[in-house]
This record gives C-alpha cells, structure tokens and sequence, in this order.
C-alpha cells in the first residue's frame, strides 16, 4: 500500500494526478492507493514531463509536487478507518444516484434520452468503488445495499436496449 501526497496550483494538474494516482483520495491530494509503484512513476514522470514541456513553450506554468510513501502494515490500519469512512460516503452517493437513474429509466418521458452515457458513468464509478473495496479489503455495510440496487440498474439498462 502507497500513500501518495500530491500538490499542484492548477486544478487540471490535480485532476491528472487523480487520475494517475488511482486508489482513494483521503483528503484532497492525499492518496491512499495499491498502484505499482512502478505504474505510479510512469505515470507522475509523465505528468512532469508535459508540464515542463508548457513551462518551455510558455515561461510559465503549473507546478506539481508528488510524494510517494510505501506504508507498513501498522501504518496503513492507522489509515483504513479514513479509506473506510471514503468508500461509505462515495457509496452512499452512489446509491441515490442509482436510485434516481432507476427513476429516470422507468419513466416514460425520459426513455433513452441521454440514459445510457449515464448509465455507463455510473458502472463505471460503481467498478471503482467496488475494486477499491477489494483493494482495501474494507467492506463497509453499504456495498451489500450498492450490489443489489447495481443488479436493478443493470436489468433496467437492459431493457433501454
């Protein structure tokens, strides 16, 4: 498990970084996450790499600051009640928001209008949600409630089709 510490004055570069990064944000710029380290560098070299190339074209540009922490275990039980306290809240949202996909799919009015591309988004926060669960090995009581109403989503999609 890493813990990775990201700093940046522009908010695209911390959207990049959120990419790259993976895992579960804590706080804001700080990560908890089981990418290869060596992913992970390729990656943040990468993202260094095209931020100079702007200061070269440009005199100017975002600045970016990266640390990256290997965590013992005992570090990391310090943290899981933080990545756990995440995984619920990004859950719980999650679940309202199916809810009102469900709603969306059923209705009359709004059949296929746009449904799909939300639906897509929605599986694949869903994906995210439950690798990082895994990942973590934290299984909050919420998954279980996110996993059924994921299968009433799913059906649903399926008759949009």
């Amino acid at each position: 498990m890493l813990l990775v510490v990201v700093k940046s004055d522009s908010e695209e570069v911390m959207r990049r970084a959120r990419r790259a990064v993976g895992g579960v944000e804590l706080l804001p710029g700080l990560y908890l996450t089981w990418t290869p380290r060596e992913r992970l560098a390729k990656a943040v070299e990468a993202l260094k790499r095209e931020i100079i190339k702007r200061w070269d074209a440009e005199g100017r540009g975002p600045t970016l600051e990266v640390a990256v922490l290997p965590l013992t275990e005992e570090q990391y039980r310090e943290l899981r009640p933080m990545a756990r306290a995440v995984i619920e809240e990004a859950a719980e949202s999650l679940l309202a928001e199916m809810d009102r996909l469900l709603e969306a799919m059923r209705s009359d009015k709004r059949r296929g209008e746009g449904l799909l591309g939300w639906y897509r988004d929605v599986a694949s926060r869903y994906q995210k949600l439950v690798d990082a669960s895994m990942a973590l090995d934290i299984e909050p009581t919420v998954m279980g409630r996110l996993r059924e109403k994921w299968k009433e989503v799913s059906l649903e999609a399926g008759r949009l089709r």
